[in-house]
């Protein structure tokens, strides 16, 4: 039935539910465009159990995942998907042995990426800017991490990854399942001290777009769907006073009471307020009044981006070089640098400047050296630190 036709696959690993999307995709001359969505698939798998005070993956949530990855797997080839993708997110990324996830999911068939932060907030950019044309903020509140990123098109003017999440702040502050007054002002005091970084762009003009599980739960909730409906989540609107008796609501019961609220995921029960308490925060920081809920999230953005581009490295080349150039103001400087990078990348570096260009460009190397020795993932700074000591040798 699909036979002939391009039918691409892509599975997201977060911290809380595992995700696949298939979709036929069309080449445009703007790039790739979903053509049709054929499969929207989400299970609750709870990956990133514990890794907040273990720092490492539990086995039993890795057999949960893995059995689930499967399932994906022998879906994806029914639909023709020849080569199914696959990313990992915030628990991975925080997981000390995450190699070992990486390896089995590898040996299903799987081509697996952990990506950072600022890569997935970029994919949720991508997906959305196929929907909206205005400037856009996009909110994706994850297990582990909550990604923002403003910009309009595909120009992105602000990208950042916090790492709050729904489980992160649960197992930190509603591990006993006590929902009091005192403990709920604390996680909010914890969420906003996080969202300082938020205060450079709060006048900013655009419009606040909420994608993933918390956001899009809160429409399904709302209107009371026994049976979730993606067209009616999508693009809806959620108001702050909506978004407050949702919260009353999930806090008026207990756990078992919860697990029966109708459009309320069962298995989303136990991490649906400090998400919520998460986003309704996100909102007052903002001085917002409402958000549009999104249907379009990473893995539409995954989906139509150029297979080569979804490197792990060529995204770490990629940020590198835009924190140099925004730091050190000097475009051309920055242009040679990445030159550079991507030679070796590729395995091709030749001495291809002037002596002129190589003396501008040891001026400011200092400046990218001290980007990347800040960086906190210790596989993408040990990469990239290889990358300058290859160029500090050309430049002799």
């Amino acid at each position: 039935m699909y036979q002939g036709k391009n039918i691409k696959g892509v599975i997201d690993i977060g911290t809380n539910s595992c995700r696949l999307f298939i979709a036929e995709l069309e080449n445009t001359s703007e790039g790739k465009k979903i053509k049709r969505e054929l499969v929207k698939d989400v299970e609750i798998v709870k990956l990133g159990e514990g890794v907040n005070k273990t720092h490492n993956l539990n086995p039993e949530a890795i057999k949960r995942t893995l059995d689930c990855l499967k399932k994906y797997k022998e879906k994806a080839s029914s639909y023709g998907v020849e080569n199914i993708r696959a990313f990992a997110t915030s628990a991975v990324r925080d997981a000390e042995n995450r190699e070992v996830f990486l390896q089995e999911v590898s040996k299903l068939g799987i081509k697996i990426e952990c990506i950072s932060g600022k890569t997935e907030a970029t994919l949720n950019f991508l997906g959305n800017s196929l929907v909206f044309k205005d400037r856009i903020l996009v909110v994706d509140i994850g297990g582990g991490s909550t990604e923002f990123t403003l910009g309009k098109d595909k120009t992105i003017d602000f990208i950042q990854s916090i790492n709050i999440g729904a489980v992160r702040a649960t197992e930190k502050f509603f591990s006993d399942n006590d929902y009091s007054e005192e403990k709920i002002e604390k996680c909010k005091a914890w969420i906003r001290k996080n969202l300082e970084i938020l205060k450079t762009i709060k006048d900013r003009d655009f419009k606040l777009i909420g994608v993933a599980g918390t956001a899009t739960t809160q429409i399904s909730v709302r209107d009371k769907m026994e049976i979730y409906d993606s067209s009616k989540v999508h693009m809806a609107t959620l108001t702050l006073d909506e978004l407050k008796e949702n919260l009353s609501l999930f806090l008026s019961k207990n756990f078992e009471e919860r697990k029966k609220i109708v459009g309320l995921e069962e298995k989303r029960a136990d991490v649906i307020i400090a998400g919520t308490l998460i986003l309704l925060t996100i909102l007052e920081e903002l001085n917002q009044e409402q958000i549009i809920i999104s249907e379009s999230d990473n893995l539409s953005g995954a989906i139509t981006r150029e297979e080569e581009t979804m490197s792990e490295r060529l995204e770490w080349i990629m940020e590198a070089y835009e924190s140099f150039r925004k730091s050190s103001g000097r475009r051309l400087i920055a242009g040679n640098i990445f030159d550079y990078f991507m030679q070796d990348f590729r395995g091709e570096m030749a001495d291809a400047y002037d002596i002129a260009t190589k003396e501008e460009i040891r001026e400011d190397i200092k400046t990218l050296a001290d980007i990347i020795y800040q960086e906190e993932d210790k596989h993408k700074r040990e990469f990239l630190v290889e990358i300058l000591v290859n160029l500090v040798k050309m430049l002799g």
